[in-house]
Order: C-alpha cells, then structure tokens, then sequence
C-alpha cells in the first residue's frame, strides 16, 4: 500500500475515477519527495518496511566506505593536480550522499495521518496550481498548512 493512493487523491481533488493516473502520478511522487525532503527523512508505510530499512543501514554505509576509499585509491594515480583534487572532491561527495540517504533511512518514520494530510495538501496544491505563475490574484501561503502537520516530525540537520 502506498503512502498515498491513486483513489485518495482522486477523491481529495474531487475528480472522477476515469481521470487519467499519469496526470496525478506525478503529483503524488513529487508530493511524497518532497515531504521526505522537508522530514529529513524517509516515510515507511508500516513498521516491518521501517525495520528493514534499518537492517540494511550496515551495509550501506559499508557499501559507501567501500567505494570512496576505491575512488580515493584511484584519484592517487591521476597526475594532474587539478583532475585528482577534483576525483577526490566527488568521492567525498558521493560518499556524503549516501551517508545521508543511509541516515534518512535509519531515522525514518511510519507514515501517520499527519503526514497524510500534508502529502494531500501537497498533491491538491500541485493540481490546483499546474505552473509556476499565479494570474490574477494574490498568491500567499497558508499558515496551518503542509508544513506546519510535518513540523512536529522533522528531524532537524545540524552541521
């Protein structure tokens, strides 16, 4: 079961049930990552897919460990000065992704209504606004809206 269904956001942004998938599918994945991104972390649908994704932690992290130090041991063997610091700028790089993605996976969370209510919010926004340019009227956001149901879960990133 997905966080949110296709009949879940048929029915919040009252359309009928032929409306094509492929025009709210994007929504729904853009609304789901972006409430992943403002959570600093991943949203499981029940607690057995939170619990392994906390299984695979070790060999992730591992996995990334692994492939910096091949590309650090690579970048040793690049001659020009300018192209070795830069393999080794990328082989950090990779390697703080997914230690990031490892970490948003660790710290995850199973889906509530909260979250929910705030993909819906998301999705019905998406739907309403199709482009980037409000004609017209006034554009503002509101202040009970998608973050403030998110808020309370946020895992905050301290540097």
């Amino acid at each position: 079961m997905p966080i949110v269904s296709i009949a879940q956001a048929r029915s919040h942004v009252r359309v009928e049930a032929d409306y094509p998938e492929e025009q709210l599918q994007p929504a729904i994945a853009g609304a789901v990552d972006a409430a992943q991104a403002y959570l600093n972390r991943r949203v499981y649908e029940d607690s057995a897919k939170l619990a392994q994704a906390r299984a695979g932690y070790p060999a992730a992290v591992k996995a990334a460990a692994i492939a910096r130090d091949q590309a650090l041991a690579d970048a040793v063997f690049i001659l020009n000065r300018e192209e070795r610091t830069a393999a080794i700028r990328v082989a950090a790089v990779a390697f703080g992704e997914a230690t990031a993605e490892a970490d948003a996976c660790i710290h995850g969370v199973v889906v509530n209504p909260s979250i929910v209510t705030a993909v819906l919010l998301t999705i019905g926004h998406l739907y309403a606004n199709r482009s980037d340019v409000v004609v017209g009227a006034q554009a503002i956001e509101l202040p009970n809206g998608a973050k403030s149901l998110l808020r309370p879960y946020r895992r905050v990133m301290m540097p």
